[in-house]
């Protein structure tokens, strides 16, 4: 091949590359055009201010809701396309009157910026911030200038504002809100808002939606001549898998929290030192599984009635048993009772619940204080692990309801302190036998409680 088919071929080439970003910017223009055509017909109006870049597009653009009613319909519809266990959710947004909303709603305006690459496929940055308030605001604000001179500021500054990342398919990847550090004043109140590190991130995998949403700090406080509000919210973090309603699992932990209430009938705080938490709810071979732990430490709830303070509390839950399937008739079942056109039989949830009961199902509860005190009691250490079981069984809706106490098993293992212990007796909640009964375990007593068949036994001995 000669040279100057080399030097054609190369120019091509270098010409198409050069190119690209022009069809990817053109692109991303008839896209930006749809979707705007789209909101328009459901209350949206959406404007390109300005348009600037080449190997990489920044273009200026205001979101204004024009029909409200239209608006809250087409957002909600998303929601439950994607999520149908929403629509009762959903529904209960809409009972909202169309006059009432859109007077709410109708005006409110996004000012924003979104930034993509016209070179490959990759995240599209959007900043959007409050701009804007809804038209009935702005008629009370023109009549009301303390008001306005507080408000105004707020949004000329872009106080309320929010950066997020979409993927190049349009799906919301994180979400970010702006830092806020902010004292206004107000007919003889202060609002106090100081807030770091709030996001949402977002990232779906094979069906599966994996998310992070955090808090670094959330400090809000309302303080006026005789009152004083103070939340104080530091180190919050919330993983969570969703998959569906039968398979999602998450876990908490904040680091601190605070709360303090103080006016001329309340004088209230309550702090928590820290708090770790894990759920998950798993569809394992029809069956139902739901399991929960609880860690909290460093509890205080004060006021004027009484001082409660707690050093540390554990909780957990383990549920299984239940088939998924028929829990998923419940479901269908009920929202059918409240959303469906078509009237459903009485006959058709009670033979759900029997359904549910002739399965069985299995629960361990445990529950454990350490250095509890209050004004009427003070426990150092007490714990209780109680495990409640219906077995598989033939019980019908022509029973009692009674008979169903027939099928419960319930047994449970209190351990309690012998500081405690003596506490408790003293307080005569019940009687010396029945504290004789426990079983000395270094500095404990234990006591297995027992209930088969309606009859009660502590450590093996009956209750009468």
């Amino acid at each position: 091949m000669s040279k100057t088919k080399y030097l054609v071929i190369s120019s091509v080439v270098v010409a198409a590359l050069a190119a690209t970003p022009l069809f990817v910017s053109q692109k991303v223009d008839s896209t930006i055009e749809a979707n705007k055509t789209l909101l328009e017909k459901n209350g949206f109006k959406q404007e390109i201010l300005s348009k600037s870049g080449y190997l990489s597009s920044k273009r200026a653009f205001s979101l204004e809701v024009t029909d409200a009613k239209k608006a809250r319909d087409f957002l909600l519809a998303q929601l439950v396309e994607k999520n149908a266990q929403y629509k009762l959710f959903a529904q209960s947004l809409q009972e909202e009157s169309n006059e009432g909303i859109n007077q709410a709603f109708d005006g409110l305006k996004f000012k924003g910026e979104m930034t993509n690459s016209n070179l490959l496929p990759s995240d599209v940055k959007v900043s959007l911030s409050l701009d804007q308030l809804p038209k009935s605001i702005q008629e009370e604000l023109a009549n009301d200038k303390a008001a306005s001179d507080v408000i105004l500021p707020l949004l000329a500054r872009g106080v309320l504002a929010v950066d997020m990342t979409f993927t190049s398919d349009q799906k919301l990847k994180d979400l970010t809100l702006k830092d806020i550090k902010e004292e206004i004043k107000a007919e003889g109140a202060t609002l106090n808002i100081d807030t770091e590190k709030q996001l949402l991130s977002l990232n779906e995998r094979g069906g599966v939606v994996q998310g992070v949403l955090g808090v670094g700090k959330q400090n809000l406080g309302v303080s006026g001549e005789m009152f004083l509000l103070k939340s104080e919210l530091k180190d919050f973090i919330y993983n969570f898998n969703y998959k569906d309603d039968l398979n999602n699992q998450g876990d908490i932990s904040i680091g601190k929290y605070a709360l303090e209430i103080n006016d001329e009938y309340t004088n209230l705080k309550f702090d928590l030192g820290s708090l770790k938490a894990k759920s998950s709810v798993e569809d394992v071979k029809k069956d139902l599984q739901i399991k929960a732990d609880y860690t909290l430490d460093n509890i205080a709830l004060l006021n004027s009635a009484d001082d409660i303070k707690l050093e540390k509390m554990f909780a957990k839950l383990f549920l299984r048993g239940i088939n998924s399937d028929t829990m998923k008739k419940v479901q269908a079942d009920y929202n059918t009772l409240l959303l469906g056109t078509t009237p459903i039989d009485d006959k058709v949830l009670i033979d759900d619940f029997v359904a549910l009961v002739n399965h069985g199902v299995k629960i361990d509860l445990g529950l454990a204080f350490k250095g509890l005190s209050m004004e009427m009691l003070a426990l150092k250490d007490v714990s209780v692990d109680t495990t409640l079981e219906i077995a598989p069984n033939n019980y019908n809706d022509k029973q009692s309801p009674l008979a169903l106490i027939g099928l419960l098993d319930i047994t449970s293992k209190v351990k309690v302190h012998k500081d405690d212990r003596k506490m408790l007796e003293e307080m005569g909640l019940t009687s010396a036998e029945d504290f004789a009964l426990g079983k000395p375990d270094g500095d404990f007593f234990i006591y297995e409680i027992a209930m088969k068949k309606g009859a009660i036994s502590v450590n093996g001995q009956v209750i009468q």
